[in-house]
């Protein structure tokens, strides 16, 4: 699909970044721009800016920057058309599209055709668990677990019926294509090569959602004994397991409003916990946790808390998740629950109220796996050792100096051993850990940059920002004397568009042709930090400054020069002859 430039500029022009940003990251206003956690990298100081009035957003953590569409394209991993597409329906904006070549529209078809039949299948299996007959005994197993009618309405919970063809019929009957039907998950080949058969049979199904609402995938229960307990769909184009949360989508605005959410691992752990209004829930759907759920879940809550089985199985689980958690700079509770109990069963025995009340009681990651770490090991001499092993190959991962000397101490403390012989020991373990030495010790740094860039950057910064002095840049040829060829084409984009257009940085970045550009344009054009005022005499002072470096390198070529002759180093000298020649030519034409 092509989306006509002026339907783009549209969009672009009717979009607010802040507001579509903010759905998926928390943004505080601070002076001119907003700010908060990367969605792409992991951090704890929020480097993330939002710009308003330029409509641009760029990270000072990992570069990552752009427009709306970029913001959209790399936060889902779309395609711009998908991304476009996606914005529009925000806004509601009509888009007129244009023919793409074949290959990308297939993706696109696929992709549309995907979400349509899970949205068909899922009404399926609803009206399975309605019927009088087929759905029975699986409105009797929902009863029995606590769910009640308002929400199997809300998450759409279904019946797959005990039969190998229920899917297969519904697909011959509507005409929907069969190789769909097969890239969804939702049928199988038989190995014979004579038909197809039903993946989920006689099985709760509960439809997952991504964040926009859309039926990207399934799960299914068994009501007995069989195995396996669980199945979910495979891997599709619109289903990645590894960024989808369940229940993500009816929970998000509850997280925001909590500034925390509970992370469980089920499907019944999430919707009872949901239903008796602890509404700021997701689950994993069983799989592992991973950093992009992490991510993901930043942009709603600032706080997390794992819940989990006081079983060996959920202790397991919250320690694989730990390193996650750190890694990304998040404030993290363990919460485990009493023996015998998962989150379902206690919050349909005990009630909200005692649940939010057990939830005062999770600890940070450090004192979880300090605790877990005694009860395994016990405090005698040889197991408050095995301990502090244990312990300091945690306190490596957390960056914070300030909170690694507060767990350092209260480790110490609780296995009375000396604070000192503490703090050898996780040295010890950090250099053990890093495994190779500072990129510096080889004693090569790295070059410096050439003052004569930073002044490259700044007239970027100024013609993005005052494009009325694009003239200017212009009449002085400032561009010849450029030494950085990337930055050099840039300026030759900025130069070509029109300092009069409406929306100028919006324009610019649109003609950009790759990502890349697009992220360096946002740094460059994220902050201000000239003087509208005296606009005029600072380019004007940035340039001579650009022409004063080339003279002093232009010196520094001629005193090379002078040593290569003393060492009768011909063709090193026949090189800075003809590259202070090149300076000379370009100081002449100024």
């Amino acid at each position: 699909m092509y989306i006509p430039e002026e339907k783009v500029s549209e969009i672009l022009n009717t979009s607010d970044i802040v507001d579509v940003i903010s759905e998926s990251v928390i943004l505080k206003k601070s002076g001119r721009n907003f700010f908060g956690l990367c969605p792409f990298h992991a951090e704890k100081t929020p480097s993330f800016s939002v710009n308003a009035s330029k409509q641009i957003f760029h990270c000072f953590g990992c570069s990552a920057g752009g427009n709306v569409l970029s913001y959209i394209m790399k936060y889902h991993g779309i395609t711009f058309p998908e991304a476009a597409k996606m914005i529009a329906r925000k806004y509601n904006i009509t888009i007129e599209t244009k023919e793409i070549d074949p290959a990308k529209r297939r993706q696109l078809n696929l992709t549309e055709n995907l979400f349509r039949l899970n949205k068909t299948i899922m009404e399926v299996y609803f009206d399975g668990l309605k019927n009088l007959k087929t759905g029975e005994i699986s409105r009797q197993y929902l009863k029995d677990r606590g769910i009640n009618d308002n929400t199997i309405e809300k998450f759409k919970l279904g019946f797959s019926p005990d039969k190998w063809d229920t899917i297969v019929t519904v697909l011959k009957k509507r005409k929907i294509s069969k190789n769909t039907a097969v890239q969804s998950g939702l049928i199988l080949e038989r190995k014979q090569n004579n038909g197809y058969y039903d993946r989920f049979r006689n099985r709760i199904m509960f439809p997952i959602f991504d964040v926009n609402m859309q039926v990207a995938g399934f799960g299914g229960r068994v009501m007995d004994d069989a195995m396996p307990k669980y199945m979910n769909s495979p891997e599709t184009p619109i289903y990645n397991k590894s960024r989808i949360l369940y229940g993500l989508h009816a929970a998000k605005q509850f997280c925001r409003q909590e500034g925390c959410v509970y992370i469980v691992e089920g499907y019944f752990d999430f919707l009872s916990l949901y239903q008796h209004g602890i509404k700021n829930t997701v689950a994993s759907l069983g799989t592992a946790l991973t950093p992009d759920h992490v991510r993901i879940l930043k942009g709603y809550a600032s706080r997390m808390i794992l819940v989990f089985d006081s079983d060996a199985a959920g202790i397991n689980a919250a320690k694989r998740s730990i390193n996650i958690f750190m890694n990304e700079g998040v404030d993290t509770r363990i919460l485990v629950l009493p023996t015998g109990n998962d989150p379902d069963s206690y919050v349909v025995k005990h009630g909200q109220k005692a649940f939010n009340e057990l939830a005062l009681s999770a600890k940070t990651m450090m004192q979880f796996l300090l605790q877990v770490s005694i009860d395994t090991h016990g405090l005698s001499v040889e197991g408050r050792i095995r301990i502090l092993d244990d312990m300091k190959k945690q306190l490596i991962l957390i960056h914070d100096s300030a909170l690694r000397s507060l767990y350092v101490k209260e480790l110490a403390e609780t296995l009375n051993i000396d604070e000192k012989a503490v703090l050898e020991k996780v040295r010890e373990q950090y250099l053990n850990h890093s495994g190779k030495k500072s990129f510096l010790s080889d004693g090569k740094k790295e070059d410096a940059k050439l003052e004569s860039d930073r002044r490259e950057e700044q007239i970027i910064s100024l013609m993005l920002n005052y494009p009325e002095i694009t003239d200017e840049i212009k009449d002085k040829k400032v561009l010849d004397y450029f030494y950085s060829e990337k930055l050099k084409s840039l300026a030759k984009k900025i130069l070509s568009i029109d300092p009069a257009r409406e929306a100028f940085i919006t324009n610019v970045m649109a003609s950009m042709e790759n990502i890349e550009d697009q992220e360096l344009i946002a740094s460059y054009a994220i902050n201000d930090f000239f003087s509208k005022q005296d606009i005029h005499q600072t380019v004007l002072s940035i340039i001579n400054r650009i022409i004063r470096v080339r003279k002093k390198q232009e010196n520094n070529l001629t005193t090379k020069i002078i040593s290569a002759e003393k060492g009768c180093d011909s063709d090193l000298m026949d090189l800075l002859k003809e590259k202070q020649a090149e300076i000379k030519q370009l100081h002449d034409q100024l």
